[in-house]
């Protein structure tokens, strides 16, 4: 017989029933949450489950949030790359400001490098370089920058063709030209100086009766100088820039020149 007023009420702290909330997992930029029924672990005072690798759903921060709508890849690449040049500059006040003489070129060199390139999505993201193996070095340029004063370099020049004519003033005039122009300094005009003494003996009308050879550096034919000048017969600095000329275009150096003359008696 049942007991009036008599009832089981619930208890005013009951627990509901527990229900299985799936686990899942979300992955943002840079970081790995849980999730739990739409609320984040990081809101939870609750720590994730041991068997949750938490570091594998850690993923690097330029893949946006899903990783799966993502494809990482990772290679091993081996390039062809040039090296660059460096170049040796020295500076020489008997040459106008301005001025940059390449006394030797540089080259580049060549060198194969191994890199490990990331990518995501077919878009290179970083590459690491892990080896390279140089095939040809790169040769360093020599090069000669004037600081001289332009003015008084033109006015050096122009003093001294006009004193041209004579021994001593075509030697002068060569030596101030011959730097100015090719960079060729005190050692050079050494070996030109014989190279042409031995020609002409800086004799801007000589010639030579079996060849016909004129003028100080001794052209043969005589009108090859009209390239420089139509006074090539008459004027020693028409003379000395195409001698000149002729010297850096086959020899180089006017110690080149000479060198060749030794061993050949002509040059």
């Amino acid at each position: 017989m049942t007991q009036r007023g008599r009832h089981r009420a619930p208890g005013r702290h009951a627990r509901p029933k527990s229900r299985n909330v799936p686990l899942t997992s979300a992955i943002v930029a840079g970081a790995a949450v849980l999730l739990t029924g739409g609320i984040t672990a990081a809101n939870s005072r609750e720590q994730a489950p041991p068997y949750v690798d938490a570091a594998a759903l850690v993923i690097e921060s330029t893949v946006s949030p899903d990783i799966r709508d993502h494809d990482v890849t990772n290679a091993i690449v081996t390039e062809k790359s040039a090296i660059d040049f460096t170049s040796a500059v020295t500076e020489d006040p008997g040459i106008a400001a301005g001025t940059e003489i390449v006394k030797k070129p540089g080259k580049k060199g060549l060198a194969e490098i191994t890199y490990k390139v990331k990518s995501i999505d077919g878009k290179e993201v970083s590459r690491i370089e892990i080896s390279r193996v140089v095939s040809k070095e790169p040769v360093e340029a020599v090069v000669l920058r004037g600081t001289g004063d332009p003015g008084a370099i033109a006015v050096a020049l122009a003093t001294a063709e006009d004193k041209t004519g004579t021994k001593s003033g075509n030697k002068e005039y060569a030596k101030l030209w011959i730097n100015q122009k090719y960079g060729w300094g005190d050692q050079q005009f050494t070996c030109l100086e014989t190279l042409w003494f031995k020609e002409s003996n800086w004799n801007h009308k000589a010639t030579n009766s079996t060849s016909g050879a004129y003028g100080i550096p001794q052209s043969l034919p005589g009108r090859k100088m009209a390239t420089f000048g139509d006074d090539w017969k008459t004027n020693p600095a028409t003379q000395i820039k195409w001698g000149a000329n002729y010297i850096d275009d086959r020899y180089d150096t006017p110690c080149g020149a000479l060198d060749f003359f030794y061993a050949h008696n002509w040059y």
